[in-house]
């Protein structure tokens, strides 16, 4: 980035962008341009999914979020979440299968009952 940190929120805010970076594939300006959003927005945020990041302000629901195409990196996250006071990475998910459920049949419990059934009838 062509900013170098004078004070600790300076310093912060890049140490996010230069994480960010090793999350996506991003270009100097776009990377640029993320630093000055957040440097000028006390209520911006990022959310990135796979394949883009949004940039967008928490409390004005009248603005268009600004979307910067980017590449995902990590297989081992979905996406992250970051504001000037969190950096927060969505690891991916995936489904268990280890349930307990065996997928077997509950038929022969049915027949049996249906034995009994006929048998306690004559």
């Amino acid at each position: 980035m062509n900013k170098e940190p004078e004070t600790y929120e300076e310093l912060i805010r890049y140490k996010k962008c230069v994480d960010l970076a090793s999350y996506y594939e991003l270009t100097m300006e776009e990377l640029n341009k993320i630093y000055d959003f957040l440097a000028n927005n006390s209520d911006a945020f990022i959310s990135g999914s796979k394949t883009r990041l949004t940039l967008g302000l928490d409390n004005n629901t009248s603005s268009t979020p600004e979307i910067i195409n980017a590449k995902c990196l990590d297989s081992s996250i979905d996406g992250v979440k970051v504001s000037n006071t969190y950096f927060n990475i969505i690891p991916h998910y995936v489904p268990s299968s280890s349930s307990g459920y065996t997928g077997g049949s509950s038929s022969n419990n049915n027949n049996n009952n249906n034995n009994n059934n006929n048998n306690n009838n004559r």
